[in-house]
């Protein structure tokens, strides 16, 4: 189990973890259950500097200090998801031509504005939903969105014959969802409110999935980036709306 902490850590983030494992696909397909754990470890240190830019320097640079933290924490891992999913399934071509689109290291102009978006809208979705609800938002917000990979992945199909989506999707069991739930729902007693917002991230997760297999017919490692990137997003304008308009 320790292993495989480590290894979603190694995977997951940039947080210097200097351990040489021995690992299998197994190892890889197993650690999915860790993803919320990951969440959390990088909710705390995403809030930590937001606490820390917010004490001595602004509000709004602290806001923006923690979006580009989160970003350097992860190496822009699922950014780079985001940017070829977007690149691909919206260049209008047909599927082989979309996943040749989607491997390629460069950025096209449909990659650039969805980098371009998502900043824009995070940002300004965290200035709204004001101070009394920052932390936990910042604390949420990767957690909720890694929580939407194994629902995503479960049962779904690869698109292609090799690659390191191919650890996870299709290989979550209903026993891993069940764990990720319980360990959600621990997480969740920091604050209730807040927490139930992974309702419409994880709707959101399973009406993404089909939109993606429509066009491809299945999914990438690409497109779990996309997914992370995008719940986020799901996740801070759902949260917006609640604290505004019902708490």
């Amino acid at each position: 189990m320790l292993k495989r902490f480590l290894l979603m850590v190694q995977f997951l983030t940039r947080i210097p973890l200097n351990f040489d494992l021995e690992i299998t696909d197994k190892d890889f397909s197993e650690g999915i259950i860790y993803f919320p754990i990951i969440g959390a470890i990088i909710g705390i240190l995403t809030t930590s500097v937001f606490m820390a830019f917010n004490s001595y320097i602004s509000y709004n640079v602290a806001v923006v200090s923690a979006v580009i933290f989160e970003v350097l924490i992860t190496g822009a891992l699922h950014l780079d998801g985001l940017a070829d999913t977007f690149d691909g399934l919206y260049s209008n071509r047909n599927r082989d031509r979309i996943l040749e689109i989607m491997k390629d290291s460069r950025v096209g102009s449909n990659g650039v504005l969805s980098l371009i978006g998502l900043f824009a809208l995070k940002i300004t979705l965290i200035l709204s939903v004001g101070v009394d609800y920052i932390y936990p938002i910042l604390f949420f917000m990767p957690i909720v969105s890694r929580m939407a990979v194994p629902f995503f992945c479960y049962k779904a199909k690869y698109a292609r014959e090799k690659g390191m989506g191919n650890f996870f999707i299709g290989k979550v069991k209903k026993v891993h969802l069940v764990i990720v739930i319980a360990m959600y729902i621990l997480l969740s007693l920091f604050n209730i409110n807040v927490s139930i917002m992974v309702i419409p991230v994880i709707l959101f997760s399973y009406l993404y999935r089909r939109h993606i297999e429509k066009i491809i017919g299945g999914l990438t490692g690409d497109n779990i980036g996309a997914l992370i990137e995008l719940s986020e997003i799901v996740f801070l304008f759902s949260s917006f709306v609640v604290i505004n308009y019902s708490l």
